[in-house]
């Protein structure tokens, strides 16, 4: 959470009887399927006629749900996964202390870390929430608080200029600047005069966008859809280093201008920072890491993200409790092909738990039906082409060339592995769109490396080492970037492991060059002179050397990145994705679902948003499907992606108020 964005913002609750999640959530589908989920315990729909089947490409957590929830409905699901595990970017490693089947340190997480539960503890706003921790009768999730910049217990370090400090500020001899988080739980500013300028900054631009946003957001009404369109007009040919650099806008100017709505022109401003502030926010970022590397997407990513809840109540899930008590645990389990692939069973631990729940789990209702005993899992199974025939769609892949028939596919691979793997024939321009085609090639995968170690001891424990003046964490200039040492709460004999160094885009790039032991040899080095030089204490003492875990997401092939983010003017393309399955699915068989076609930051939340958003089309194309709710109406209820080009903003809206009627050209 960053600071002062969203602790001191109230939030407001939506009618109850509406679809309209609270807020803070995604600004451009405001519809609450942890409500749908909730009321409806026996799956959304039910078939009538015969089962349809669905092809599904992608075991990731997407995959897995849609699976799940088809499934639940009464459709045959098939998956195809790629690699020799389930999860996708929920990649949560085996500790290299543990040997054989225990596990008794935290893992190491590998892909998606710090998980978003929106605005605070309890609320019921996510599906991240609601399948750890809210369906019915099952285990439920153990979570820890992330230890972001700022909001460390033990502490974050920010370490600048070879320890001389920022420009303005420089100390006579190199040393730590210190961001403290104070007994009571609330986060401070760095203490450095420089840097605390640069985090009311930040702060200021969050509360006056979440002012504006949170007036309408609620409101079962178009008027939301009114002030997004004019927000998004007006902030998505940025870049976020142009929003950063946007002069800022006072409190009562904007309030002034949100509140005549049928004038407003979409501005709200920017972080009004100079081009050297600019620079240091590079390195220290706004609460949850450095955001330099994301210099150059688009501002709408960062709008998205930060202030619509994706960055809320960072959780570290370490995984499902009592897991003992769940099917296949820590065993060996086979595939569906012939003769069948072993891979490595559920350890219902670290965030890759909740994919393996979902896929081994008993479905709600049931003692022993999950997805893994009623559904087909091929795995090393890669999908070479899809075929439109006139019925449904052929699926062909290594298991089997001559391609198998299915009536609907759904694809949740992220797109550039697609791209390089996959080809789609038979699909007229009218069911898969060139432009969706473009949409997929140029869309921006990001790189990011992570270097893992387990460590010794917590060094920032102070009950066991009450003089170490080594933070938690440290955020940096140099070529580590951010730095984290992580524990896990059930664990409390366990010395953590310490995320040595995560970076993101050009940062992560400059590191591909060198392998896993040349990595660690420049990164142990990078450390050892950071803490030595300004606090006179070597933290690689603590830290188990030999045993280096590093991954490069880039060079994943079954991946090519580790997630989408997306430049400035590029939201026709992602509309193109995002409205697919309502405007195109029926008539070519085809979906799409993934974070990889989403717009929002946060991995794990689109991709089950996204899941259910096919699944839900998927329902709605299919003759003699039933939903389940009874106040739920899929025409009435469910929102409509708009079809209109963003580039062009040719559409006119009408919107009806009490008193006057106006239009949005």
């Amino acid at each position: 959470m960053k600071p002062g964005i969203t602790n001191n913002i109230k939030t407001q609750d939506s009618d109850p009887k509406s679809w309209v999640p609270n807020f803070p959530n995604p600004a451009d589908f405001r519809f609450d399927y942890f409500k749908l989920l909730k009321e409806s315990p026996n799956g959304l729909a039910k078939l009538e006629q015969d089962q349809p089947s669905v092809a599904i490409m992608g075991a990731g957590v997407a995959g897995v749900t849609a699976a799940r929830e088809l499934l639940r409905c009464g459709y045959k699901v098939t998956l195809f996964e790629a690699s020799n595990r389930i999860g996708g970017r929920l990649y949560t490693l085996k500790n290299p202390l543990d040997k054989g089947i225990e596990r008794k340190h935290a893992g190491l997480e590998m892909g998606a870390m710090r998980m978003p539960f929106f605005s605070k503890p309890g609320d019921e706003n996510c599906l991240l929430g609601y399948y750890l921790n809210h369906e019915p009768g099952r285990n439920k999730a153990i979570l820890t608080p992330f230890p972001n910049p700022g909001a460390a217990p033990g502490n974050t370090g920010i370490y600048i200029n070879k320890g001389f400090g920022p420009k303005g500020a420089e100390s006579e001899k190199p040393s730590m600047i210190f961001w403290p988080l104070d007994e009571d739980g609330v986060r401070r500013y760095p203490k450095n005069e420089v840097l605390q300028k640069l985090c009311e900054k930040v702060e200021e631009f969050g509360k006056n966008f979440q002012q504006a946003a949170k007036q309408y957001y609620t409101q079962n009404n178009e008027l939301w859809t009114i002030c997004w369109r004019k927000l998004r007009a007006h902030y998505q040919g940025m870049s976020f280093k142009d929003l950063v650099l946007e002069p800022s806008l006072d409190r009562e100017e904007i309030l002034h201008k949100i509140a005549h709505l049928e004038d407003f022109d979409g501005d709200l401003g920017g972080f009004g920072m100079t081009a050297e502030e600019a620079n240091l926010l590079y390195i220290i970022g706004t609460g949850d890491g450095s955001w330099g590397a994301f210099y150059d997407i688009g501002a709408m990513w960062f709008i998205r993200c930060t202030y619509f809840g994706f960055d809320s109540n960072l959780q570290t899930v370490e995984g499902l409790a009592h897991p003992e008590e769940l099917p296949y645990f820590m065993r060996t389990v086979l595939d569906s092909s012939t003769p069948q692939k072993a891979f490595e069973g559920p350890s219902y631990e670290g965030i890759q738990g909740l994919a393996e729940y979902l896929m081994f789990a008993p479905l709600p209702g049931e003692e022993e039906k999950s997805l893994f005993t009623e559904g087909d899992l091929f795995m090393e199974t890669p999908v070479t082409k899809i075929k439109k025939t006139e019925k449904g769609v052929l699926v062909y892949s290594e298991q089997h060339p001559e391609g198998q028939f299915f009536d609907k596919a759904l694809v949740t691979s992220t797109k550039w592995a697609a791209q390089l793997s996959m080809d789609f024939e038979g699909f007229p321009e009218e069911e898969l769109p060139q432009d969706k085609i473009i949409a997929a090639q140029t869309q921006h995968n990001i790189s990011s490396c992570k270097l893992f170690f387990p460590l010794k001891a917590r060094y920032w424990d102070k009950e066991q080492f009450p003089d170490c003046k080594i933070p938690q964490v440290l955020v940096t200039d140099t070529l580590i970037q951010d730095m984290y040492g992580l524990a896990w709460s059930n664990k409390p004999e366990d010395p953590g492991v310490i995320l040595a160094s995560y970076t993101w885009e050009d940062d992560s790039l400059k590191l591909l060059a060198f392998n896993n032991e040349e990595l660690s040899d420049i990164v142990l080095k990078e450390l050892k002179s950071i803490t030595m030089e300004t606090l006179g204490e070597d933290i690689t003492e603590y830290i188990d050397t030999t045993k280096p875990v590093s991954i490069q997401w880039i060079k994943e092939p079954t991946y090519l990145g580790c997630s989408k983010l997306y430049r400035a003017h590029n939201e026709a393309e992602n509309m193109i994705d995002l409205g697919y399955n309502e405007h195109f699915a029926k008539a070519s068989h085809l979906y799409f679902a993934g974070e990889n076609y989403g717009v929002e930051g946060g991995w794990t939340e689109p991709a089950l948003r996204s899941a259910l958003d096919c699944v839900l089309h998927m329902i709605k194309h299919t003759p003699g499907a039933v939903l389940q709710h009874p106040n739920f109406s899929l025409e009435e209820d469910y929102p409509s992606w708009p079809t209109y080009d963003y580039k062009k903003e040719e559409q006119t809206v009408k919107v009806s108020t009490d008193t006057e009627l106006f239009s949005v050209n």
